[in-house]
């Protein structure tokens, strides 16, 4: 009798920690990587941006929300932007306002379930989106000379793009190691990083990559460490490479803190580029 009380208990706590896991890995990962919001109204005619609204279509049927805003000049450098986990393209505008002012034409999208986008954020999905986003720029400007900018959770994403499309070159802002890293930072657990489902290597593509790399980090980093983004640079495979750190920034204010030093940084970095 006792021995069967206690299968019946370890029968439960298996049952239980078997609950734990799935939730983790398929319920809190998912809430603690994508915080997606609705479009508020703002577009780039709000900065004075010339731009086009564009539906970029996913091998994978789901439909995502743009904004094309081309620069007048032919030669002018081409950037796909890749945000980050948080907001939608609308709370990058600012930012995508500098770039297009440092001469260069921007294409920001969202993700699947950001903005208008249909569809639900996963590590696939984001890497779909990534390359729908890269063949329709690279099919409306005729041009392989694509730079990939991905910001935190969306330089994973560019670093990704980057081993399967044709880039010029990476620039990597705010970016971690991988989600398992990142998940052992968050929450502190032994063995956490192994329930992780997303990988999300942003080190593992770099190894790989011979591009052209940038890569810009806030000093004052308080979501992904600033020896991260040190790291990301040091284990790169690109003899082509810099590293910016941004005395005093933290994770989203490292296009700010500098000023114009910022674009200057990126300008002088997309003008050493080897023409192709």
């Amino acid at each position: 009798m006792k021995l069967g009380k206690n299968v019946t208990t370890l029968l439960v706590i298996a049952a239980l920690a078997l609950l734990l896991v799935a939730w983790l890995r398929y319920g809190l990962e998912p809430s603690m990587l994508y915080h997606p919001t609705s479009l508020g109204g703002t577009t780039p005619r709000d900065f004075a941006l010339p731009y086009r609204e564009v539906a970029l279509e996913t091998e994978d049927g789901e439909t995502l929300g743009a904004w094309w805003c081309p620069r007048p000049e032919r030669e002018a450098p081409l950037l796909l932007f890749f945000h980050g986990n948080a907001g939608n393209r609308e709370d990058r505008l600012h930012n995508v306002a500098g770039l297009w002012r440092a001469g260069i034409s921007v294409l920001i999208f969202d993700y699947r379930g950001y903005g208008g986008s249909t569809g639900r954020p996963s590590e696939a999905g984001l890497l779909a989106d990534g390359l729908a986003a890269f063949d329709w720029l690279q099919k409306e400007t005729g041009s392989h000379d694509i730079v990939l900018f991905g910001r935190s959770l969306g330089a994973a994403v560019a670093a990704q793009v980057a081993g399967k499309r044709p880039a010029r070159a990476l620039i990597l802002e705010s970016a971690f190691t991988s989600a398992p890293e990142m998940a052992k930072r968050v929450l502190p657990l032994p063995g956490i990083h192994l329930l992780v489902r997303s990988r999300f290597d942003t080190l593992a593509a770099v190894r790989n990559l011979a591009l052209p790399l940038l890569v810009i980090h806030g000093t004052q980093d308080e979501l992904v460490p600033f020896v991260m983004g040190k790291r990301i640079f040091d284990e790169a495979a690109s003899s082509r490479k810099r590293f910016q750190p941004v005395q005093g920034g933290s994770h989203n204010d490292t296009y700010l803190v500098p000023g114009p030093a910022y674009y200057a940084w990126l300008s002088g970095f997309l003008d050493s580029l080897p023409r192709r």
